[in-house]
């Protein structure tokens, strides 16, 4: 070996070791996980379920600070721009892998400037309609569209969410046009269809939950790949005629680019034994949440796969962000 290949390998060597002796003094004080959301929603809910775990398993304090807004641009860029050393981490949504497309420009790249930890959770999306509603599946919702648009008004959490590409993606594969009517919350969209200023609404099953065991509100279908066990009578669009219409809400934890491998392995795994805990699994799963684990490149693979498929629709159908 001449003598740059040496001193190259001897360069390689002493980093690798650098990095591996930084990752075995880590956790050496509190971390923080970055909510894109406010506080008390399910984002928000699930980063503090698993922060408590992930501060047992570490011995420090780990944080879930809020950073809502911009449909999680803010908090997004601001852990891209973080010092990549394992103490600060980003609880990231849906959102993560459509913004791509609704914006022109992001201040980050949401991909090369990111470290995949580990899926955490995903949330199913079900199409909802008053009890009293003449709708018992989305066949009569489609049907009764065409002839009368107060059917077409379908309402979601916001433009750009997860429940609106549900709605859109449904368009897309049916050929028909409900109409989109943006809300900024479930909380409101739900208000106004348990009043019947909607026909319709795509929303997370938690915040629905209530209102369907009171009786106020029917799912007429889950935008999942299986049925959900909560709701086992409420088929999939799939099982209604529309394969291949499934959007879900989803959370995971990212890093940010360059934070030591070593670490990220160390964050899946305490992760990844969290998630299996059955009070956390149960804890999830009555909030309306799934858990799922895996590995990092797992995460990363589904994050880039989000991304070609919400990007698709997106510019098929010009959806905007505002």
């Amino acid at each position: 070996m001449n003598k740059a290949l040496c001193s190259l390998a001897a360069a390689v060597s002493l980093l690798v070791a650098c990095g591996s002796a930084a990752a075995q003094g880590w956790p050496g004080k509190p971390l923080r996980i970055v909510s894109p959301y406010a506080a008390g929603g399910s984002n928000d809910i699930a980063a503090r379920i698993l922060a408590e775990k992930l501060s047992q398993r570490f011995g420090q304090q780990v944080i879930v600070e809020n950073k809502a807004g911009a449909n999680t641009r803010i908090a997004t860029e601001f852990v891209a721009k973080s010092a990549p050393d394992g103490y600060t981490l980003f609880f990231c949504a849906a959102p993560h892998s459509t913004n791509p497309a609704l914006y022109e420009k992001l201040p980050y790249d949401t991909v090369k400037d990111f470290s995949p930890v580990v899926q955490a959770v995903t949330v199913p999306l079900f199409f909802l309609v008053p009890s009293g509603s003449p709708v018992k599946n989305v066949k009569d919702l489609l049907e009764l569209a065409k002839k009368d648009p107060a059917y077409a008004n379908v309402g979601s959490p916001g433009n750009g969410s997860a429940p609106h590409l549900a709605i859109e993606l449904l368009n897309s594969l049916s050929g028909s046009a409900l109409t989109h009517i943006p809300y900024k919350g479930d909380a409101p969209a739900i208000q106004d269809l348990l009043g019947g200023r909607l026909g319709a609404s795509a929303d997370p099953v938690a915040p629905a939950l209530p209102h369907i065991r009171a009786g106020k509100l029917r799912a007429i279908a889950v935008a999942s790949p299986q049925r959900y066990s909560l709701l086992p009578d409420v088929p999939t669009l799939a099982e209604q005629g529309f394969p291949g219409a499934e959007a879900y809400a989803w959370f995971g934890l990212l890093a940010p680019a360059g934070t030591p491998a070593d670490i990220v392995a160390r964050l899946n795994a305490e992760s990844n034994l969290a998630l299996k805990q059955a009070e956390v699994s149960e804890k999830l799963f009555s909030l309306g949440m799934t858990p799922v684990g895996g590995t990092p490149e797992q995460f990363g693979a589904f994050i880039r796969a989000d991304i070609d498929k919400w990007t698709k629709l997106i510019r098929a159908r010009n959806i905007k962000p505002d």
